[in-house]
């Protein structure tokens, strides 16, 4: 009969589909492996990233002119203390005296020189010519009187003049040297109030520049640490973003492979049922408990949401499709706890309507669907 039941092809088939999955897994294993490879670098950056700790250089600067003392402060003036060299001076003419002694000789000479005319002319004159003659020596001795105390009067004015110029004179010398003394004072204390006001404006103007220079170290080695900040997370995220793009992209050329096998796979176990004589009668069986049906070589079951109950998520399929524990709500699909999936979870390749509800044809899938 040869291969009329084809069971060398099936086995040929069934063989060249084992190799090729074999072939997809080991793929898949490599890209995983790799994959893994990636994400431990990955993550192993990421940490060196986030451990690394940004601080700010400039935090702790000190203004070096807080402290600056005024050079000029403890000035004094040094015109303070000084004295009048012409205080106190005395007027040397002030007690000056008349010389009496010529004064007194000059009357007693004259007194004498009278005595001795009267006494020579007494004689010759008689009484009568004396007395005559006494009262003109006694005229003459008046007026000598007279002469002599004009001259005496005359010394007194003068020493009078000299004590009253060299008054003066003292008097003009001390309030020169006192007005003199007082401008070298006020001038002494203009520069020290000067020379203060200059160290205090210096020291201030060095402290504001000492202050804005630390404020502008501070606020740049704030921005450096926040644009450093920033640029690490911006780091971070692109590392985050790169290595799901890669796991999305390894995935996604997994999930297509497989589902490109079990395309195959599908295609394989139909044109097997055609080339088998006895696909009739599996299909003209009796359907498995639960509604379950088999068409065309392929497991049929009613997976739609609205004919179950009690349902919960136990676990995910390699290819990420959910995998849920359930009862059907009627009897006649099926008594006790089952394991599957939901109609409307999975790709609508796999979904098949009857009209009424959602069957799903499992061979298509990587899951397993059963009584558990």
């Amino acid at each position: 009969m040869g291969d009329f039941f084809g069971k060398k092809s099936k086995r040929k088939q069934t063989q060249t589909m084992n190799d090729m999955n074999a072939m997809i897994q080991g793929q898949v294993d490599e890209f995983k492996g790799a994959q893994q490879i990636a994400q431990d670098r990955a993550d192993k950056t990421r940490g060196q990233y986030e451990d690394f700790q940004f601080t700010n250089p400039f935090a702790d600067a000190q203004n070096v002119y807080a402290g600056a003392q005024n050079a000029y402060a403890g000035l004094t003036n040094q015109f303070a203390g000084m004295e009048n060299m012409y205080e106190g001076m005395e007027n040397r003419f002030e007690d000056m005296t008349v010389d009496m002694r010529a004064a007194d000789f000059q009357a007693q000479q004259g007194q004498q020189q009278r005595a001795n005319i009267l006494q020579s002319l007494r004689g010759a004159a008689g009484s009568s010519g004396v007395a005559g003659l006494a009262q003109s020596l006694a005229n003459q001795g008046a007026m000598q009187s007279q002469q002599i105390a004009a001259g005496i009067s005359q010394q007194e004015r003068q020493n009078q003049m000299l004590a009253a110029q060299e008054g003066s004179r003292i008097d003009m010398t001390q309030r020169g040297a006192g007005m003199q003394l007082q401008q070298a004072e006020r001038a002494g204390a203009a520069q020290l109030q000067g020379q203060q006001a200059a160290g205090a404006m210096s020291v201030q103007q060095m402290q504001m520049a000492g202050a804005d220079k630390q404020q502008a170290m501070i606020m740049q080695g704030a921005a450096d640490v926040q644009a450093a900040e920033a640029s690490q997370m911006s780091t971070l995220l692109g590392m985050d973003y790169g290595m799901l793009a890669g796991a999305n992209q390894a995935y996604q050329g997994a999930l297509a492979n497989q589902m490109s096998g079990m395309g195959m796979e599908a295609n394989m176990y139909g044109a097997q049922s055609q080339n088998n004589m006895f696909n009739t009668l599996a299909e003209t069986g009796a359907a498995v408990a639960g509604g379950i049906g088999a068409a065309g070589g392929a497991a049929m079951f009613f997976s739609d949401k609205r004919l179950k109950k009690n349902i919960k998520l136990i676990g995910k399929s390699f290819s990420g499709l959910n995998i849920y524990s359930f009862e059907y709500i009627n009897s006649k699909y099926g008594e006790g706890l089952w394991q599957g999936v939901m109609s409307d979870e999975v790709p609508q390749e796999a979904v098949i309507n009857n009209g009424e509800y959602d069957t799903v044809n499992y061979s298509v899938l990587d899951v397993e669907f059963k009584q558990i």
